[in-house]
């Protein structure tokens, strides 16, 4: 009984919270809140060395130098997060379409590529020619055409040129801007670098054109069954 007491005496309540903390900091999956809470547990074994009394110097010196680390990592964070800012006006619409990434991880992908302008009448896609680019449309809309034949629309929040980026084949479809638009064109080529750095970011996108790619398939298919009948 004497050393459950002491156990949980005023004293080691330092000791349990911060490892309860440091513990905590593991499961976290997000890196900077991760840090923030390694260095609060951190902070309060400091504080439970401190009131434990011997000799602690060494475990509370190693405790201060990971609290360091830590800081500056969160320092470097922090900084990424603020210079790394969503347009104002096409956040809202980047967070509902990149759902799962962070927008730090979002404006670090669209550092990939550039916003453009794009006037009516102007060809995202070729059918059957090779595509370089992959757009992402932020407003205004497009016409599909297979083999001279319009199949369906593109509204904001919808890839062009996806199944050219994703079979590294020539694109299936003549894709025509209806109108002004506004979009973000990302050069295949360093799109894929990006991809090797971020395999996060990499692995949602993937799905989300995976996702995109076969819900134009089926409403494709269903307009040309339409106009045949």
């Amino acid at each position: 009984m004497d050393d459950l007491a002491t156990m949980f005496s005023f004293n080691n309540w330092f000791g349990h919270f911060s490892y309860v903390l440091i513990a905590i900091s593991y499961w976290l999956s997000d890196i900077f809140w991760l840090r923030v809470v390694a260095v609060v547990g951190l902070s309060f074994e400091i504080l439970y060395f401190w009131h434990s009394g011997g000799d602690l110097r060494t475990g509370i010196g190693w405790d201060i130098i990971f609290i360091l680390i830590n800081l500056y990592q969160l320092y470097r964070l922090l900084k990424d997060r603020l210079s790394l800012r969503l347009p104002e006006g096409d956040r809202e619409l980047l967070r509902s379409v990149l759902t799962g990434l962070d927008d730090s991880q979002i404006a670090r992908l669209l550092n990939a590529g550039k916003f453009v302008d794009l006037a009516d009448g102007t060809r995202l896609a070729e059918e059957n020619e090779a595509l370089e680019r992959i757009f992402f449309i932020c407003s205004g809309r497009a016409g599909v055409m297979i083999g001279g034949r319009e199949v369906s629309h593109l509204e904001k929040g919808s890839f062009v040129g996806e199944v050219a980026f994703l079979t590294d084949k020539p694109a299936t479809a003549t894709v025509i801007a209806e109108g002004d638009m506004r979009a973000i064109a990302f050069d295949s080529r360093t799109l894929r670098q990006f991809f090797d750095k971020e395999t996060e970011v990499a692995g949602l996108i993937y799905r989300l054109l995976g996702r995109e790619l076969a819900n134009k398939i089926k409403v494709s298919n269903r307009l040309l069954a339409t106009a045949e009948a």
